[in-house]
């Protein structure tokens, strides 16, 4: 009796990708979401994502000829990124050869999405292929193809070299591999480059590393007229001395950088940060920001009766359709930039709570929500804490670790985890080690 193969359910797996695309673009949007925490995430768009990532993996050959290798000629990001990462994730090589045809004939409009798989991708062998390709490709995907490596922790070539996006990537991996005396030639090198986007990158690092050279240009470039890296404004929040944040209260005179430097002070946990964030709290531009700062450090609830709702939702449609969009954001960025929920803030009110609370907390200790921070809160901020927030508690940890333990922000939710699950015990044994340099 010959034995009937199941019928492929076309329609259903058609519905799969579908979704997988749409469910991608919301769980990149999430991990950067004001409002969900990392379970929010884990548990909602990403754990549907994952499910129908499997369910096209299910699908087999037929299902990648059929839809994911036509998808990786797709004019969006998103369709080709599903596609790429389940034809990786299968151990059918005709599949790998079809992306890494995609990307060396098509870098330019296939490139993004499937970059992005492969940042998620946790395979040594297909990463070594892609390697192999690196010199006939763009400096641009070359320079993804690097920081897909370094996001997996994986071993760059010592003669690694390219453009300035390259070594900007390259210099971002050292942090993962044993520190040498080039490395640290490298960094300081670096922070005197020509190409901003070297700089920057040689900064991030030397301030991972300590090193005093990086720690002095971040206090110059903090108080310069020119844009100030977010990477300096932050660490010099958290682990600056009593003149840095001074310094950084400074600045929220400059129009240009209040911003950035009132998310920045957010991160300090100093009740002295928090103090010069209370008179912005009656700012009609500034206050929710101030507010969400403010809170950060003190444990105000954001809610009423401090936070109201600031208009009727007929009224919020109104203003949403005549309001701008926001400019797009680069998602490869190491720290997202300042964005809060909406609302109206009752400077009044908080004052009041705050007259009350201001004796508990100790000038001289650091807080978050209101609880003095340890190793244990930081660990547990990283569950708890919105995900726009996350990225700038992991930069902490990376420099308490001296770079050795970075959380990646946009990795899978258990990717993340994984790599936090050392940081209580290594973080305890140097707690008190960090200081400003």
């Amino acid at each position: 009796m010959k034995i009937r193969r199941p019928t492929v359910r076309w329609e259903l797996l058609e519905h799969h990708l579908e979704e997988a695309e749409f469910l991608w673009t919301q769980w990149e949007q999430a991990l950067w979401s004001p409002e969900l925490t990392l379970s929010e995430v884990s548990d909602g768009d990403e754990g549907r994502l994952l499910a129908h990532l499997d369910a096209l993996a299910l699908g087999g050959p037929p299902a990648a000829r059929r839809f994911l290798v036509p998808a990786l000629a797709s004019e969006e990001p998103a369709r080709i990124a599903v596609a790429t990462w389940v034809l990786l994730s299968s151990e059918d090589p005709s599949g790998h050869d079809a992306v890494i045809k995609s990307l060396e004939t098509t870098p330019d409009e296939a490139g993004p999405g499937i970059l992005r798989a492969l940042e998620l991708l946790a395979r040594d062998d297909l990463h070594a292929a892609f390697l192999k390709r690196l010199p006939g490709l763009p400096p641009e995907v070359q320079a993804g193809i690097v920081r897909a490596r370094r996001l997996q922790r994986l071993a760059l070539p010592d003669t690694l070299s390219g453009d300035d996006a390259l070594q900007a990537e390259a210099l971002r991996a050292l942090p993962y591999v044993p520190r040498t005396a080039l490395g640290d030639t490298q960094v300081k090198r670096g922070l005197g480059h020509d190409s901003a986007l070297v700089r920057d990158a040689a900064l991030e690092v030397g301030l991972l590393f300590g090193s005093r050279d990086a720690w002095t240009v971040a206090r110059e470039r903090a108080m310069s007229q020119e844009p100030s890296p977010r990477a300096a404004l932050l660490s010099l929040a958290v682990a600056g001395d009593s003149k840095d944040l001074a310094d950084l209260v400074g600045r929220l005179a400059d129009e240009q950088v209040r911003e950035e430097v009132i998310w920045a002070l957010g991160f300090s946990g100093k009740p002295a940060a928090a103090e010069t964030l209370l008179p912005l709290l009656h700012d009609e531009d500034w206050g929710l920001l101030a507010a969400s700062s403010f809170a950060a450090i003190t444990g105000l609830p954001l809610a009423p009766p401090f936070i109201l709702e600031e208009l009727s939702e007929e009224d919020a449609a109104e203003e949403e359709e005549d309001a701008e969009a926001p400019a797009p954001e680069d998602l490869r960025e190491t720290l997202p930039g300042p964005r809060v929920l909406p609302g109206r803030v009752d400077a009044h009110a908080v004052e009041h709570w705050w007259a009350g609370r201001r004796a508990s907390l100790t000038q001289t200790e650091r807080y978050l929500r209101g609880t003095r921070l340890t190793a244990e809160s930081l660990a547990t901020a990283l569950e708890t804490e919105p995900m726009r927030r996350r990225p700038a508690l992991a930069w902490e940890v990376a420099l308490r670790s001296g770079g050795a333990l970075f959380i990646e922000p946009r990795l899978w939710s258990h990717s993340q985890r994984q790599q936090a699950r050392t940081l209580v015990a290594q973080l305890t044994r140097g707690w008190n080690r960090l200081q400003s340099r």
